[in-house]
C-alpha cells in the first residue's frame, strides 16, 4: 500500500508540475523537477536538493565567473605576453612595436660615399649616385591557442566536494586568474622560442612556426648575399668554445677581435654583442685565463666587452638557443611587432564540447620580427651555427607528459 501510494503521489507531482508549465511558461522539466524537489539542471552548476534519481541530474560548467574574469582583465591579459619576454627584449635592444596591421614597411635611405672630387676646368665631369632606398619589412602573423580544459581538475576539499567553478561560498573562483595568467604566459613564453629560432610554416603546429625569428633572418640574408665578408659584416671567428686549459683564452680574443674588425662607425657608438649562455661562459672562462680576475660589471649587472672602452657589452639569452652565433649590432635595429591591441577580447572562455565539464581558452594576436638594416655601420655577426633544439615555454612538454 505504500509503494503505490508513493507512485500515486509522484504521478500528481508530475502531473501537477506539467500543468503548472503549461499555465506559466516555464519549462515542464523545471516544474517536475521543482515537484519532486530537485534541480535539473542544463546550462549551470547547481547543488542538488531533495534526493537524485540517478540520470536526471547532469553538472554542467558555469564559465560566467571565467568570461568575466577575462573580460575584466583584457588590457591586462593582451599586454602580458610581450612582459613576460619585455625584459629580455630590452636587454638585447630590441625595439617593440605595437599596433601593427599585416605589414609595417620601413625605408631606409642609404647614402653613397666617394662623391667628392677634385674640380678643374679640365675635368671631365663625373656624376654620383646619391644613395638607395632600402626596404625593411616587418609582417605580423596570426597566432592562436586553444586550451581544452577539464573544470573538475579544479575540485578541491576547499571549495568543497560538491562545489564546482565559480559556486563557492565566495561565488569567485580561487583558480580563474591563475587558469588565465598561466594560459597567457605560456603563450608569452612561446613568443620567446619563436624570437631567434622560429621558422615560418603557415601548416606548422609549434610555435617556432609562426615567423622568422633573427637567427633565420640572417641566415636568409647570408645566402642571399646581403651578408658577406665582402660587404664588412660577416666575420670569421671560428668555433667558439669552453677553455680547454686554465691559459686557454681564444674564447676572449675570438669576441675581442669581432669587435675590432667591425666598421669604425661601430666603435663610437654603444653597441651589443647577443649570444647565448654557452659562448657568454666561454668568454668569462677565457677572460680570467687572460687577466686572472673576473669581467667587469655595469651598473645594469652587464658584462663590459674588454677593450672597448666600456662602448660594448655582451647580452646573453637563452632565447638563442646554443651553437656559436654572435651578433653585434646597436640598440634598436631589431624590431618585435606585434597586433593585440585591437578592441577585440583577447581571451575568450567558451563552453562549445559535447562533455559538459569542459571549458575552452581560446588566445589571439600576431607577431612578427624585422631587422632594419644589415649594414656594416650598424650589424656584423660571426660564421657561428646557431641550434634551437630546445624550448623553454612553460615546466613541461604537454606532448611529453
Amino acid at each position: 500500500m505504500k509503494t503505490i501510494k508513493f507512485l500515486s503521489l509522484l504521478l500528481m507531482s508530475v502531473v501537477l508540475g506539467a500543468t503548472a508549465s503549461f499555465a506559466t511558461g516555464i519549462s515542464p522539466d523545471i516544474a517536475i523537477g521543482g515537484a519532486l524537489g530537485l534541480n535539473i539542471v542544463t546550462s549551470t552548476v547547481s547543488t542538488l536538493t531533495g534526493f537524485s534519481i540517478s540520470g536526471l541530474a547532469m553538472a554542467v560548467v558555469d564559465i560566467s565567473s571565467l568570461q568575466e574574469s577575462a573580460i575584466r582583465y583584457n588590457r591586462d591579459l593582451k599586454l602580458l605576453p610581450v612582459a613576460i619576454i619585455k625584459e629580455e627584449l630590452g636587454k638585447l635592444g630590441i625595439a617593440l612595436i605595437p599596433d601593427i596591421q599585416n605589414k609595417d614597411i620601413r625605408t631606409n635611405f642609404e647614402r653613397a660615399g666617394g662623391i667628392m672630387a677634385p674640380y678643374s676646368t679640365t675635368m671631365t665631369i663625373n656624376n654620383s649616385d646619391l644613395g638607395k632606398a632600402v626596404e625593411s619589412i616587418l609582417e605580423v602573423h596570426d597566432a592562436y591557442a586553444s586550451v581544452k580544459d577539464n573544470v573538475r581538475n579544479y575540485k578541491t576539499t576547499k571549495i568543497g566536494p560538491d562545489q564546482l567553478l565559480g559556486k563557492n561560498t565566495s561565488k569567485v573562483h580561487p583558480w580563474q586568474r591563475t587558469m588565465l595568467w598561466a594560459i597567457v604566459s605560456t603563450f608569452g613564453e612561446d613568443l620567446g622560442d619563436c624570437l631567434y629560432g622560429g621558422t615560418r610554416n603557415a601548416s606548422g603546429l609549434t610555435p617556432k612556426d609562426l615567423f622568422n625569428g633573427f637567427d633565420t633572418l640572417l641566415t636568409t640574408k647570408v645566402s642571399s648575399g646581403e651578408i658577406s665578408a665582402a660587404k664588412g659584416n660577416l666575420y670569421a671567428t671560428g668555433a667558439i668554445t669552453a677553455p680547454a686549459t686554465a691559459d686557454d683564452t681564444d674564447a676572449f680574443d675570438q669576441l675581442r677581435a669581432m669587435w675590432a674588425s667591425a666598421h669604425p662607425t661601430m666603435k663610437k657608438i654603444n653597441t651589443i654583442l647577443q649570444m647565448n649562455y654557452d659562448v657568454f661562459e666561454a668568454y668569462q672562462q677565457a677572460h680570467f685565463n687572460k687577466y686572472k680576475y673576473a669581467p667587469k660589471i655595469d651598473e645594469y649587472q652587464r658584462i663590459i666587452l674588454e677593450g672597448t672602452g666600456g662602448k660594448c657589452r655582451l647580452v646573453p639569452s637563452a632565447f638563442m638557443g646554443t651553437g656559436d652565433r654572435v651578433i653585434l649590432t646597436k640598440p634598436g635595429n631589431f624590431d618585435f611587432g606585434m597586433d593585440s591591441m585591437k578592441d577585440q577580447q583577447f581571451v575568450q572562455v567558451r563552453a562549445p564540447y559535447e562533455d559538459p565539464n569542459f571549458a575552452q581558452f581560446w588566445i589571439q594576436g600576431s607577431y612578427g620580427t624585422r631587422i632594419n638594416s644589415v649594414n656594416k655601420k650598424v650589424l656584423v655577426i660571426n660564421d657561428g651555427t646557431p641550434i634551437h633544439a630546445t624550448n623553454f615555454s612553460g615546466d613541461y612538454d604537454s606532448a611529453a607528459s
